[in-house]
C-alpha cells in the first residue's frame, strides 16, 4: 500500500494526553481536562502514513499554505479502535441462536471454523471480516485467527495489503475438539513457528501465541506453546481464561494440580506482560493477584459475556489489581464489530454492578489506554506527532436521532456518551489505515 503526501484534516479533533494512565481517571467524577485535548476547529496533518503536526486550524494552516485540505467540520476526527479480543473466523456464526460456551463452541463455532480448510472460503471470509471490521472504525485488533497453515497465510497476507496493525496467530487445539478442528501437539506449533518466521514484525504485524484455552489444549501443546515464547521472547500470547463455570470445572479435572485456571498457563510460561487474557469473570483472589503479579492484559468482552449468558465483568475490583484493562468485541459471541457498542455494553453491566464508568474512562480504554496496555503507545493511540496515523472520521448527525440528539449536548463528555450509547457503524464515515482512507478498498 502506498503513504500519502501531505494532507490536511480539518475538523474537531479529540484524543488524549500522551502521558496519562487509567489511573488517573476518577471512578467518581469525569475526567479533567487536562487528560485529553478537544479542539473545535482543528487542523490535523498527515504525512508518508505519519502524524505531521495537530492544533488549532488558524494557528496551525499558516504551516501548511500549499498543502491538500480536506474538511470534515462539524465532526469528529480521533485516533481509532482497538479491540484486544475477537474471532476472525466466527463470521459465519454471528447471531447463531444462544447457548452457554462450551455448547455454543461444539454446535456452532468448529463446524462454522471448518469451512476455513477451503482456501478461497477462507480468503472471502477474511475480506468480509476485514471490511467489516474497518467500516466500524477499528484500526488494530488482536485476533484469533484460523488452525491451518494456508488459511492463517492468507489472514497474515490481507492484513499486510491493507497496512493494518494487528496482533493474530493460528489458533491452537489438540483435545475437546472435533477431529476436523484438532492437530497434534507438533503440528500446531510447527504452523505457529512457520507463520512466526514469515511474519512476525513485518511491516506491522505481530503474532501471538493462540492456545484456544487450556480446555482444549493438552499439557504437551501448552509445553510447545510456551517453548515458542522462550524462542521468540517478544510474541503476544492471547488464550480465554475463567469465563464460564463449567469451562472451569473442566480445567480442574484435565490439571488437577493446578491451584486454578491461571496457574495452568503460568506453569508453562504463558502469564506473562505480553498475555491477553479474555473475560477473567470468575476469578478466585489468587488469580486477581497473580494477574497482578503477572502484568497480564486483561480484555474484557461485555456483549458475548451477556449473550452467552457467562457473567459480569468486575470493572471496579479489577482495577484495584491492574490498569492492564482493554476491551473487545469478541466477533462471534459478540454480535457486532462496533467498539461503540461494546463501550456502551460495559457501561450496562457497570450500572448492574452499582458502578458507573464514566465516558472519558470508557474511551481511554478503547483507544490509547488499549495501545498502551499492548505496548504500543509509541505508535498508536494518539496523535502525537510521528506516530502512526490510524484515525476516524466521527459523524455525530449521521442518523436523524443522532443529529436531534447532539445538537443537544453542552460538552465533550456528552457527546461521547451519546455517541457510545446511540452509535453504531452509521458513525464512522471514514476509517484511515497509515494515512490512507480505507473507502473503497478491495
Amino acid at each position: 500500500m502506498k503513504t500519502t503526501d501531505l494532507k490536511l484534516y480539518k475538523g474537531n479533533i479529540f484524543y488524549f494526553n500522551e502521558n496519562i494512565t487509567l489511573k488517573d481517571f476518577s471512578p467518581d467524577k469525569e475526567a479533567p481536562g487536562r487528560l485529553y485535548h478537544y479542539i473545535e476547529n482543528g487542523l490535523l496533518a498527515v504525512e508518508n502514513g505519519k502524524i505531521k503536526a495537530v492544533g488549532d486550524y488558524d494557528t496551525c494552516i499558516k504551516d501548511f499554505q500549499d498543502a491538500q485540505i480536506i474538511d470534515y467540520s462539524g465532526k469528529m476526527i480521533t485516533p481509532g479502535f482497538v479491540d484486544t479480543h475477537l474471532h476472525v473466523t466466527q463470521s459465519g456464526i454471528v447471531a447463531a441462536y444462544g447457548e452457554k460456551l462450551l455448547e455454543w463452541l461444539n454446535n456452532y463455532v468448529f463446524p462454522c471454523e471448518a469451512a476455513y480448510h477451503d482456501d478461497l472460503a477462507a480468503r472471502i471470509d477474511i475480506n468480509f471480516f476485514l471490511k467489516e471490521l474497518i467500516k466500524n472504525g477499528t484500526t488494530t485488533a488482536c485476533g484469533y485467527g484460523p488452525l491451518k497453515y494456508k488459511a492463517t497465510d492468507i489472514l497474515f497476507e490481507e492484513l499486510s495489503r491493507r497496512n493494518m496493525r494487528f496482533i493474530t496467530g493460528n489458533t491452537m487445539q489438540d483435545r475437546n475438539s472435533p477431529k476436523y478442528l484438532s492437530l497434534p501437539a507438533k503440528e500446531n506449533y510447527e504452523i505457529a513457528r512457520e507463520i512466526i518466521l514469515k511474519w512476525h514484525n513485518k511491516g506491522r504485524l505481530s503474532y501471538a501465541i493462540t492456545p484456544r484455552f487450556a480446555f482444549s489444549s493438552s499439557e504437551e501443546l501448552l509445553g510447545l506453546a510456551g517453548a515458542l515464547k522462550m524462542e521468540f521472547p517478544d510474541l503476544y500470547i492471547q488464550s480465554h481464561i475463567d469465563e464460564n463455570f463449567a469451562e472451569i470445572e473442566g480445567i480442574k479435572k484435565l490439571f488437577p494440580w493446578s491451584k486454578n485456571y491461571l496457574d495452568v498457563y503460568d506453569r508453562f510460561g504463558l502469564a506473562t506482560d505480553k498475555t491477553i487474557f479474555g473475560h477473567c469473570l470468575h476469578l478466585t483472589e489468587d488469580e486477581y493477584e497473580g494477574m497482578r503479579d503477572k502484568k497480564v492484559i486483561i480484555s474484557c468482552c461485555p456483549i458475548s459475556n451477556s449473550f452467552l449468558g457467562s457473567g459480569l465483568f468486575n470493572f471496579r475490583k479489577m482495577m484495584e489489581f491492574t490498569d492492564r484493562i482493554t476491551l473487545g468485541s469478541d466477533w462471534g459471541a459478540g454480535n457486532t464489530l462496533s467498539m461503540l457498542a461494546v463501550l456502551d455494553e460495559f457501561y450496562k453491566i457497570s450500572m448492574l454492578q452499582d458502578f458507573k464508568v464514566y465516558s472519558m474512562t470508557r474511551w481511554f480504554l478503547a483507544t490509547l489506554g488499549a495501545a498502551k496496555s499492548l505496548g504500543l503507545s509509541d505508535f498508536i493511540g494518539s496523535f502525537k506527532p510521528g506516530k502512526e496515523a490510524d484515525f476516524i472520521i466521527i459523524d455525530p448527525k449521521a442518523t436523524e436521532l443522532l443529529s436531534y440528539r447532539s445538537a443537544r449536548v453542552k460538552n465533550i463528555y456528552e457527546l461521547l456518551f451519546v455517541l457510545m450509547t446511540l452509535g453504531d457503524s452509521s458513525l464512522i464515515e471514514e476509517t484511515y489505515i497509515y494515512g490512507q482512507s480505507m473507502k473503497g478498498f478491495e
